[in-house]
């Protein structure tokens, strides 16, 4: 005997809108891809910190030459085409002077093509990220071929900042969620993502994995799991195999999540033999990262492959408690690296620029101490500490022989999950659910952030122009005259495409964000004398996976 599930009228059960592929994968992902590429036209070749030695490293391992034979004082001896080396010497007139622009680079002249011996401070790194990108460098040995890497690496991070929307497309509330993946993706988030840098993927991937785990443990659907424990997956293979600390970063995305979780709750999850076989593949993945830095002792290499004229790394010598300390004093000036100091950390922005993606950030802030609480407060704790305190730990065991070396960039990871855990959390939160009457207010902050983040990549991307084409102290008319520096399409055609393809992301957040109320589900029959499992939420069962 079994008893017949509650009769449900067509009136009280609407269905939620379709969510596409298009419209929560394929569409941000084309907006996202076209913001990267055209960062990666508009920075000169040897433009980006660190670049050169990533575009030698990436030549020559899609030509297999994965570690070097030989070390030199400026890293590992390579064999790439001429161009591609050449590299190394581009910016060497120009990197750290903000005031010379990029015409000062000298003429490449021989035989682009042409295997030389150059070298990479990179040369020890893991070689995924570099087998990935560097493949065009094959069918365009020569400064084309740099382009088109940039590009392909645009292409490929952007795609996981892609499946953050997706995922969220899957949950109730959208609109904050989108919001803060939006908020996430500062001026030097979209900057990196058009350069050649292992950097780009950790943040993007790392980002991808940190939403699949939301997904998990925060909106619990038994048809999803499998596509979301494959997202973790390859997210967390391809971070953890990015630079030699991710690994940390992959246990910490990992881990985080299931505070917000009853022992009940984890008991349940583990009981699923996929999770079990996402652990070990995990785990494999982080294994061979670790064999591949402690074989390779890249650790142990310098960490900047800057030009000749960069200067020495300060702190030298100091205790790991004064390396601890030296870097959490310096939090403003590393928060500010974050937003954006473009070029090799030459270019800083308008003050406006900082102060309005600072009120962004604010406005999680906010409404974390407004909306939430308990499990879910301990979550949003934990997550900012790890954002406030790994960064000084990581810089303390290396202060005493490599000085200070940490850079903003290197905790974006962290700072794009903490805003994605704010807002998520906030959108899960009773207090919230109760206080949003409707959905107008919400709507007007939407608006607002959008219009915010539209100004802030916009003109960070028109500053770094500027600085490249006549220097960053000249005025707006002198990227046009002659002897300024002309990247690939013009530098007013540059900028009018990326403020078109920001104005576009940032409808897509407002339009494709809302939040829509998902289909109630069919109750199925239940053996005799059972009962419906306590709902968690309006839209779904307590955990069943």
């Amino acid at each position: 005997m079994t008893l017949a599930p509650p009769a449900v009228a067509p009136a009280e059960a609407p269905v939620a809108p379709r969510r596409t592929v298009w419209t929560s994968l394929l569409l941000p992902w084309l907006l996202l891809a076209i913001l990267g590429s055209l960062w990666a036209l508009a920075t000169p070749i040897g433009g980006s910190p660190d670049e050169p030695a990533h575009v030698v490293k990436a030549a020559s391992v899609v030509r297999g030459e994965l570690l070097p034979e030989t070390m030199v004082e400026r890293g590992g001896v390579l064999h790439v085409p001429a161009a591609i080396a050449f590299e190394n010497q581009v910016p060497s007139c120009f990197a750290f002077y903000a005031d010379i622009p990029a015409s000062c680079s000298p003429a490449f002249e021989g035989d682009p093509g042409a295997l030389v011996e150059t070298f990479s401070s990179a040369s020890l790194y893991n070689p995924v990220y570099y087998a990935l990108v560097g493949w065009p460098s094959l069918i365009l040995p020569d400064f084309t071929g740099i382009y088109a890497m940039r590009i392909m690496s645009a292409v490929l991070t952007s795609f996981f900042l892609a499946t953050c929307f997706w995922m969220i497309g899957s949950w109730g509330a959208r609109r904050l969620p989108t919001l803060g993946v939006m908020i996430g993706i500062t001026p030097i988030v979209t900057y990196l993502m058009g350069t050649v840098n292992p950097n780009a993927l950790e943040f993007t991937a790392g980002l991808a994995l940190f939403a699949g785990m939301l997904s998990i443990v925060l909106h619990p659907n038994e048809q999803l799991l499998g596509g979301r424990l494959a997202l973790v997956v390859i997210s967390a293979a391809l971070v953890s195999n990015s630079r030699g600390i991710s690994p940390l970063w992959v246990a910490v995305l990992l881990v985080l999540p299931l505070v917000l979780l009853t022992g009940r709750q984890l008991g349940a999850l583990l009981k699923r033999p996929g999770v079990w076989v996402s652990i070990l593949l995990i785990a494999i993945t982080a294994l061979i990262s670790g064999w591949w830095t402690l074989s390779s002792n890249s650790l142990g290499t310098a960490p900047s492959a800057g030009p000749d004229v960069a200067p020495p790394n300060s702190g030298v010598g100091l205790s790991p408690i004064e390396g601890f300390f030296g870097l959490i004093g310096d939090f403003y000036g590393q928060l500010r690296q974050m937003v954006g100091i473009l070029g090799w950390l030459d270019t800083t922005l308008h003050p406006v620029v900082y102060y309005v993606a600072y009120a962004m950030f604010a406005l999680l802030v906010v409404g974390v101490v407004i909306f939430v609480r308990g499990r879910k407060l301990v979550f949003v704790i934990l997550l900012a500490a790890a954002f406030f305190f790994l960064p000084p730990l990581v810089q303390a065991f290396y202060v005493t022989k490599g000085g200070f070396i940490w850079q903003g960039r290197y905790t974006l990871i962290l700072l794009m999950a903490l805003l994605l855990g704010m807002a998520a959390c906030i959108a899960a939160s009773d207090r919230f659910l109760r206080w949003r009457r409707s959905t107008v207010p919400l709507l007007i902050v939407a608006i607002l952030a959008a219009a915010g983040w539209v100004y802030v990549v916009a003109y960070a991307f028109a500053t770094t122009m500027r600085r490249m084409a006549s220097g960053y102290k000249t005025d707006w008319p002198a990227m046009l005259e002659p002897g300024a520096w002309v990247p690939p399409l013009g530098s007013v055609a540059l900028i009018a495409l990326f403020t078109a393809a920001s104005v576009g992301f940032g409808v897509y957040v407002i339009v494709g964000g809302r939040d829509r109320r998902p289909a109630r589900p069919t109750p199925e029959p239940l053996p005799a004398g059972a009962a419906y499992p306590p709902l968690r939420s309006p839209e779904q069962k307590a955990y069943p996976w």
